[in-house]
């Protein structure tokens, strides 16, 4: 018993009358009033602390249940948090393969508008990147030809479903003569230029992509491998294509935007590099996706200065083949004034 109930006046009397009750009764009472004392004493002390139990585990649950928003809050926030990182490393992936491979158009966003056709699709293709039909038509075709070195008599005319576009983009400079009559290949018709051939795609019908230009540049150098080029922020006289890992600079930048650039010539698909042409010179060249930019100094002032290489009659006539001279070289990107 604590000291604070011996000090309670009550209580001591208390012990005092119970005392002296148990003098006046015999040794059997006493023991089973002391029995009986402590037994209600032990019974009021469980209930005691069966009550204190009580409000603790009601205090307990009221706890609980107000920490449970918080608790299910916090879990939330966690989830949330987790799937963004998840999220951000899947978009970081895809970006990575997206930059190894040249594919803008794989991280396409809701609302944004799809990229202009300039991979057109291909038909069922043999390791030429030609498809099997068109290859076997450009045969029948060179056989009707005409010697090489003498013109074709007569000349073939360019198709009136090739006129207009073969008109806009820059005729015979940018084309060259026709070199075959129009031909047709699984409901596709197309026709051969000296440096080109155009394609009709009744796909794209009614649209800017309805006449495109066929991807000479790689059926042309099929087999070869181009260093790529490290990425460099663009300026004004030197452009960085991430779709292909290349760059553009100078004359050759010049000339690709004045001949229509994305929509007729595509991607670059090489650095500059030093090849045998025709002429038996070396000249400086870069491959695109739909033709070979070269540059002639010794027309130096005048319209010529920059061409197109003749990639239609070297692949349908045969009369020439990439004849590169050393490996392609890094494009030069020009230093900022402030920085020399």
């Amino acid at each position: 018993m604590s000291d604070t109930f011996q000090d309670d006046p009550d209580t001591r009397r208390a012990v005092e009358e119970f005392k002296r009750m148990l003098r006046q009764k015999s040794k059997q009472e006493r023991e089973a009033l002391l029995r009986q004392a402590r037994d209600e004493a032990l019974a009021e002390e469980l209930q005691e602390e069966r009550e204190v139990s009580e409000r603790e585990a009601a205090a307990l649950r009221d706890n609980l249940r107000r920490d449970s928003p918080q608790e299910e809050a916090a879990r939330a926030r966690k989830q949330a948090t987790s799937a963004a990182l998840l999220l951000i490393m899947l978009l970081l992936i895809l970006w990575l393969i997206a930059a190894a491979i040249g594919r803008s158009d794989i991280l396409r966003f809701p609302g944004a508008q799809p990229l202009a056709p300039t991979l057109q699709p291909r038909l069922s293709e043999d390791d030429s990147g030609i498809s099997v039909a068109m290859a076997n038509a450009r045969e029948t075709a060179a056989a009707d030809m005409a010697p090489i070195g003498s013109l074709a008599t007569p000349i073939p005319q360019i198709d009136s479903l090739f006129q207009p576009y073969y008109d806009q983009h820059g005729g015979e400079r940018i084309f060259g003569r026709p070199i075959s009559p129009v031909l047709e290949d699984s409901g596709r018709k197309f026709q051969w230029f000296e440096r080109a051939r155009l394609e009709q795609w009744p796909e794209h019908a009614g649209t800017p992509y309805e006449i495109q230009g066929g991807l000479l540049g790689y059926e042309f150098t099929s087999g070869l491998t181009f260093p790529t080029q490290e990425f460099f922020v663009s300026q004004p006289a030197v452009r960085y294509f991430p779709e292909t890992r290349h760059g553009v600079a100078d004359r050759f930048l010049q000339f690709w935007d004045s001949a229509g650039g994305m929509s007729v010539l595509g991607y670059p698909i090489s650095e500059q590099l030093q090849e045998v042409l025709a002429d038996k010179q070396i000249h400086t060249v870069q491959y695109f996706e739909r033709g070979r930019i070269e540059y002639h100094p010794e027309n130096a002032g005048t319209p010529f200065e920059m061409q197109l290489g003749l990639l239609g009659s070297g692949l349908l006539l045969k009369e020439s083949r990439p004849n590169l001279i050393t490996p392609a070289r890094p494009t030069s990107v020009p230093l900022p004034a402030s920085a020399r």
